[in-house]
């Protein structure tokens, strides 16, 4: 195409894009993304802490304590997507975008080293550490990209 735009294989066309030759992400939709993750995330460890945390933690999910725990858990993380959500519209600089960002960074590594720590590893916990690294590098890419 000589207008400087490709074409997509579904026929759309955008102008620019990553060398390998496709479109650039969308921080900001990004952002909304892991927002709503989170979000979703916090409600179901709020809400039923016992059947989500059993596949984190095993048996010990059950107990009353290991319930306000998980249910405090999910309350930061649906602060966290809130605080994220709201930050994304209505700042320009992106200062507290990148906070918001910081902070789940570190909720999430926080979680990766937690779940290590329990004891020996398993396929359960395997996960919920890859789950948790996955969230910290997107949102260290993130971070980047907001400069």
């Amino acid at each position: 195409m000589s207008d400087g735009t490709r074409r997509r294989r579904w026929g759309r066309r955008y102008r620019g894009g990553a060398a390998d030759g496709s479109a650039p992400m969308d921080v900001h939709l990004a952002t909304r993304c892991l927002a709503a993750t989170r979000i979703g995330l916090g409600l179901a460890l709020f809400v039923a802490p016992r059947q989500v945390a059993r596949g984190w933690i095993g048996r010990e999910a059950d107990g009353a304590g290991t319930s306000a725990a998980v249910r405090g858990l999910g309350a930061r993380d649906v602060a966290l997507g809130v605080g994220m959500l709201a930050a994304t519209g209505r700042d320009p600089d992106r200062r507290d975008l990148r906070r918001w960002i910081e902070a789940g960074i570190v909720a999430d590594l926080a979680d990766g080293a937690a779940t290590l720590l329990v004891g020996r590893p398993d396929r359960r916990r395997a996960l919920v550490v890859a789950m948790a690294a996955s969230g910290a590098t997107f949102g260290g890419w993130l971070r980047r990209r907001l400069g």
